[in-house]
């Protein structure tokens, strides 16, 4: 058997890896060409040296090394213009390259290289034979570099698609997600760590399994089969599905479906990317609920950026303030703005939320077609992880109906059912007001007290209806007498109080005067009874001359005094305390 078909039984072995497959080049080269040294050497990315990855010495492997491509034979390759390249160096070796340690250091005269390709044409190493000796050069030996080097290209570039291979699939089968690859008969053939985790099945379990042993006939057949011969049939498939794993609760899975096409253009699978988004469903379906909440609720909620611009605002704003919600977003809250709240509730409320609190309070506002209302609201800031301002939250409710309904009973709390003016209770306190400010400002204060005479003789003969007419009538002539400042109040049954703010006792009495006679022109009459009417009046007044400690109370029982003067004079009289 001569060397080339020695050479050629070296390399027609069978070798795991790329090592060894260089080391059988390596001894492949050296046996063909009868020299003592034969090696594969690797160029090094952006390096000026060359890796030797298999040298044969005769007798074995030595381990890689590196050497310098400058002043070598290998820099000779790298110029040679031929298309293999190939060099050979017959005698003289180290007196040409003077300076290669390498060549030394081997002891050797001769060499014969040749480069190697990447798929885009671009050099990626060496094969060369090192000796003493000059062995002859011939057509047969330059054509077995030929060969060589293309069977190395070959063989490196299948070894490094074998390792890109299994190291993608040492990735899906590590990765938590849920990647795998189907056949074109629905059975797995990679599966990553993400199945196991997720059905709690070994890898070695899952790979070989039909889809249908894995999911359940039911699912298979209703969901996943469908997916997959829509992949079979050359479509990309996007879609979201619940799973039912054993002993576990269902799974919501986002897939991404590909259809895996063969170099012939034959589709032999599927490859499959899943994520399991059961936590993301689950807050969709809550705020899902949550915006058809807000979307029927009676409550109207405002979101605004953090400069108060309106981003959203719920449905239920255009029943409340007449405005749609496109004519409100983008806006802010100052629309609705009656100029009827005080500036300092405003400035509370924006003190409030800048400085990160909640604020709650009532605000009067006024709806798109100018009327007002009153509203309650709520409103607090949100922040983000960092703590940073984002958006603020209003939620309000139309309070009108519970505002007019408070203003009519406290109207109530406070006048008279059947005049309308103040009651006793609420005439005292304004009394008490009144006579204050007379005290700190020095002003004068007076007070008068009415009765109507003779009323029970009125009441009685005349009846009820024609008492109230009596008192109504009195009510009625009597604002038209005071000024808007005085207060007017009913003390009960016939009986009245004015309060006359700076007012001293000669106006006071020129303001009796004239409502005596004005009331002795009124005449009450009904079917049984008719009657004119008169009125007795007492009037008290405080000055600063006066004692400093006069109360309310004891005004009007000054006044009171002078009533009964009245009175007692003959009625039809003012009487002066």
């Amino acid at each position: 058997m001569d060397q080339f078909n020695q050479a050629h039984m070296l390399l027609a072995g069978m070798a795991d890896t790329a090592n060894e497959f260089y080391r059988h080049a390596a001894q492949a080269i050296a046996v063909a060409s009868g020299s003592r040294l034969g090696g594969v050497s690797f160029i090094r990315p952006s390096s000026p040296e060359v890796e030797v990855v298999a040298l044969w010495d005769g007798e074995g492997w030595a381990d890689p090394f590196s050497v310098p491509i400058n002043d070598s034979p290998f820099e000779i390759a790298h110029q040679s213009t031929s298309r293999y390249k190939h060099v050979y160096f017959a005698e003289d070796l180290q007196n040409t390259f003077s300076s290669c340690e390498f060549l030394k250091s081997m002891g050797v005269a001769n060499y014969r290289g040749q480069v190697f390709y990447s798929d885009d044409n671009q050099i990626l190493g060496h094969v060369f034979a090192l000796d003493i000796n000059s062995p002859s050069d011939s057509a047969e030996m330059r054509f077995f570099y030929d060969l060589l080097s293309q069977r190395i290209s070959t063989e490196y570039r299948r070894f490094r698609q074998q390792d890109e291979l299994r190291r993608y699939t040492n990735m899906i089968s590590i990765t938590r997600n849920m990647l795998s690859f189907v056949d074109d008969r629905y059975t797995y053939r990679a599966v990553s760590q993400g199945y196991v985790d997720l059905f709690k099945t070994p890898h070695n379990k899952l790979v070989g399994s039909r889809v249908d042993e894995i999911h359940g006939n039911e699912r298979f057949e209703a969901v996943i089969k469908p997916l997959l011969d829509d992949n079979f049939r050359g479509e990309t498939v996007h879609a979201r599905h619940w799973i039912h794993p054993p002993d576990t609760t269902p799974r919501y899975i986002d897939v991404w479906q590909t259809p895996y096409v063969e170099d012939d253009g034959r589709i032999s699978g599927a490859v499959v990317s899943g994520h399991d988004i059961t936590e993301q469903k689950t807050i969709e379906d809550t705020l899902q609920k949550l915006s058809l909440a807000i979307t029927h609720s009676p409550v109207l909620t405002v979101i605004t950026d953090p400069n108060g611009v309106i981003e959203y605002v719920s449905p239920i704003v255009e029943k409340i303030t007449g405005y749609r919600p496109e004519e409100v977003i983008g806006k802010t809250p100052s629309l609705f703005k009656s100029g009827r709240t005080d500036r300092k509730l405003y400035r509370e409320l924006w003190h409030a939320i800048k400085n990160k609190r909640a604020w709650q309070g009532e605000l009067e506002n006024r709806r798109k077609n100018g009327e007002y209302y009153w509203e309650r609201l709520s409103i607090a800031p949100v922040m983000d992880e960092q703590g940073q301002l984002v958006a603020f939250v209003g939620i309000s409710m139309d309070i009108s109906e519970r505002k007019q309904m408070e203003q009519q009973l406290k109207a109530m709390a406070s006048t008279d059912s059947l005049t309308g003016i103040y009651n006793r209770r609420h005439f005292m306190a304004e009394v008490e007001s009144k006579l204050a400010y007379s005290k700190r400002y020095g002003t004068p204060f007076s007070c008068m007290i009415i009765d109507i005479d003779h009323f029970k003789q009125l009441n009685d003969n005349g009846g009820h209806a024609l008492g109230d007419q009596a008192i109504l009538k009195f009510t009625e002539t009597t604002r038209d007498a005071i000024r808007i400042v005085d207060v007017f109040g009913r003390m009960g049954g016939d009986e009245f109080g004015i309060a006359l703010p700076d007012t001293d006792e000669k106006d006071a009495l020129v303001l009796a005067e004239r409502l005596k006679e004005m009331i002795s022109q009124l005449t009450i009459e009904n079917d049984l009874y008719s009657s004119h009417m008169t009125v007795s009046i007492g009037v008290a007044t405080y000055s600063k001359s006066r004692d400093k400690n006069e109360s309310a109370n004891s005004l009007i029982s000054h006044a009171d005094r002078a009533l009964y003067k009245a009175k007692r004079g003959g009625r039809n009289l003012v009487g002066v305390a």
